[in-house]
């Protein structure tokens, strides 16, 4: 028989300890076959989150992989784990689990069964690293503003205008060859259909926009984001992107070196910035140097945060830290 996630308030839950028997999975079948041979509660855990766009993701990377000639593998963009806080089973998914045994962490959980809950999101104080879920990290009110600005009236009179009137010379052109029996006006009505390619082009860009997550909703809310559905976790990287950027204006501005492409002078500091370590380094700067860093690669959807958000009163905590399960809320 299998369990629901018993959650259905605009919260999650947040459980807080030092990770133990920490166990990682790089493919969906092996996190199966291990939650099965180790008998924990059942549930459909496809049909958690967002993981069915990470599925259609992983199938077009091995559709990809299809082509290539050197046949060299594609890793799965997802990473499953389970990890214990105290008695507590936590299991979940995120882009890459590099966090360790011993680990101090504050997780945000829905309930599966019993002592068992699966993980949205992960905080580790210590270095201000954050896991999310896959694709939780827009707000849904966000994402529709965002829509709606892309949906203007200008570029939808424009490429309506192009689909009007591809439709209006395809169809003319056909007509054409069917009356006077000529096939060449058949190419005619081919590039007609040519209109229809800034109408496709724009539809495909507007379906890429982020459509917001209600997961990230949760996530936010729980963690304590202000106006969490009008939130986007990209705005923890603006600080760091705005600094560094005024860093390598300065570099920039008392290089005397022999590059003169922008973009080597631009890694060329990167390099050297993120390389550069010193005792007298402010947080801020620690932190943008653990920003800048591409380790593990193939990241996704772990964010470094400048401040931690405070937890609200109103949220279950469980603390596993002291061996007692102290509950707040």
């Amino acid at each position: 028989m299998q369990s629901n996630l018993t959650s259905n308030s605009r919260y999650y839950q947040v459980i807080t300890g030092y990770i133990t028997d920490l166990e990682l999975y790089d493919s969906y079948q092996n996190f199966i076959q291990a939650r099965t041979l180790a008998n924990r509660p059942d549930f459909n855990v496809s049909s958690i989150g967002h993981l069915d766009k990470v599925f259609n993701e992983n199938s077009y990377m091995k559709a990809i992989l299809a082509r290539r000639e050197d046949n060299s593998p594609i890793p799965n963009i997802e990473q499953y784990f389970c990890f214990k806080l105290g008695d507590k089973v936590i299991e979940g998914v995120f882009c890459r689990a590099f966090f360790n045994i011993g680990d101090y962490v504050e997780v945000v959980v829905d309930q599966i069964e019993g002592e068992s809950y699966f993980a949205y999101a992960l905080r580790r104080p210590v270095d201000h690293y954050l896991w999310l879920h896959p694709y939780a990290t827009m707000g849904t009110e966000l994402a529709k503003r965002k829509k709606k600005k892309y949906l203007s009236l200008i570029p939808i009179i424009i490429f309506s205008s192009f689909g009007i009137t591809g439709a209006f010379f395809f169809v003319y052109m056909l007509i054409l060859a069917y009356s006077y029996k000529n096939v060449a006006l058949l190419f005619g009505a081919a590039v007609g259909l040519l209109f229809f390619l800034p109408v496709h082009f724009y539809y495909s860009s507007f379906k890429q926009l982020e459509s917001g997550s209600p997961v990230a909703d949760k996530i936010f809310a729980t963690l304590g984001y202000v106006n969490p559905k009008n939130f986007a976790i990209e705005r923890e990287c603006d600080f760091f992107i705005d600094k560094f950027n005024f860093l390598y204006e300065q570099y920039k501005a008392n290089y005397s070196g022999s590059l003169t492409d922008e973009e080597e002078l631009y890694e060329e500091f990167t390099d050297y910035y993120r390389s550069q370590q010193s005792d007298n380094d402010t947080e801020d700067e620690i932190l943008l140097k653990r920003f800048l860093s591409d380790e593990p690669p193939g990241k996704k959807w772990v964010y470094i945060y400048r401040t931690a958000t405070v937890i609200p009163s109103y949220i279950t905590v469980i603390h596993t830290e002291d061996n007692n399960d102290k509950v707040e809320s």
